[in-house]
């Protein structure tokens, strides 16, 4: 019976980018640009900007604009600004339109992760190499071209990133953590624990370091230590219920089975719909010959997530053991839809 556990967390601090800044090749052509009006409206979105009230530097930018449509700065730091307003696709377009009045590093980087805030990784990847490739050259862009490799699957290179990040800016400890995953994702467990130690020595309060550096040691058999550090990682955020769902995947080692039930139960109470978390319920409600309790969990997990393949095996095995087999056969068989192929040899037995 397959277990899921959630065992990192990859935490984005929104970096705002360099407003009026390194924006360009030839900026001091197009501040001016003949036109002092678009300049002073600029420096007045700028002055919104340090006051955080994005609004009215969007409305300052646009003026700008009003008085000179090709003032790449004034484009770069409204899509900022929309970025910080939630406006994604606003910022995009004006990323884009900054990009194709002339090549621009920090439009790139911009447009990168507005599209990232889409969760489009794959377009936010592409933009944060050719940020690179023109020049931006800081830690931000490689910390960010590395979470967006490692959620498009490409851990070794997710690692290449962070670690210059990490060279340009060695005291960022979700730099560290997430290269731990990167390392964790690729089965080097050592160097994934050395990441999530040197993250809690910068930054002792990152609950997503000890709730990361649980499952590495989870993966290394020390269960004992695993179930303290997510326990720590709760202790620093009680409203952490992946840490909750994670705990209870190491208690079942333990065949600690009522409390893995309480840590998915308060897991559920925090999230009412963390699919996971009634799907470990209902194998430890299993372990423990409640198949009522079970098929119910199994059947919420589906409910939240009509896809959930390790679900619907979980609940088929559950109907199994109530002898009612031509159901059991039934979610065996979606599950070999979605892709578990040993479900087949469930289906096999009753054929």
């Amino acid at each position: 019976m397959k277990l899921k556990s959630i065992s990192l967390a990859v935490a984005m601090a929104f970096c705002f980018g360099s407003y009026g800044q390194n924006t360009a090749k030839n900026d001091s052509t197009l501040v001016i640009a003949g036109n002092q009006e678009a300049e002073v409206a600029f420096n007045e979105g700028n002055d919104f900007v340090a006051q955080r009230n994005f609004a009215e530097a969007i409305n300052s930018f646009t003026k700008a604009l009003s008085f000179n449509p090709k003032f790449t700065k004034a484009l770069v730091n409204r899509g900022f600004a929309k970025s910080e307003m939630a406006d994604y696709s606003g910022a995009i377009t004006d990323f884009t339109m900054a990009i194709e009045l002339e090549e621009s590093p920090v439009a790139y980087y911009g447009r990168g992760l507005a599209y990232f805030n889409q969760n489009n990784s794959s377009d936010a990847l592409s933009d944060f190499e050719l940020a690179i490739k023109a020049g931006y050259d800081e830690a931000k862009v490689y910390y960010y071209a590395g979470v967006a490799n490692f959620e498009c699957g490409n851990y070794e290179e997710s690692i290449n990133n962070l670690t210059l990040s990490i060279t340009f800016d060695g005291n960022n400890a979700q730099a560290y953590n997430d290269r731990g995953s990167a390392k964790r994702m690729n089965e080097d467990y050592d160097g994934a624990i050395a990441d999530y130690q040197q993250a809690i020595k910068i930054d002792p309060k990152l609950a997503t370091a000890y709730n990361n550096l649980a499952s590495a040691l989870l993966k290394k058999g020390n269960i004992d230590d695993a179930i303290s550090n997510y326990g720590l990682a709760i202790g620093l955020d009680s409203d952490y219920f992946i840490a909750y769902n994670n705990r209870a995947r190491a208690k079942f080692e333990k065949n600690d089975f009522d409390g893995m039930i309480a840590d998915c139960q308060k897991a559920i109470e925090i999230n009412p719909e963390y699919a996971y978390a009634y799907n470990n319920m209902g194998i430890a409600q299993m372990k423990k010959k409640d198949y009522d309790a079970a098929y119910r969990s199994f059947s919420d997990a589906i409910r939240i997530n009509a896809n959930f393949a390790e679900a619907y095996l979980n609940r088929g095995s559950c109907q199994e053991m109530q002898r009612k087999f031509e159901e059991a056969v039934a979610d065996w068989r979606k599950a070999y839809q979605l892709g578990i192929t040993k479900a087949r040899n469930y289906i096999s037995f009753y054929e």
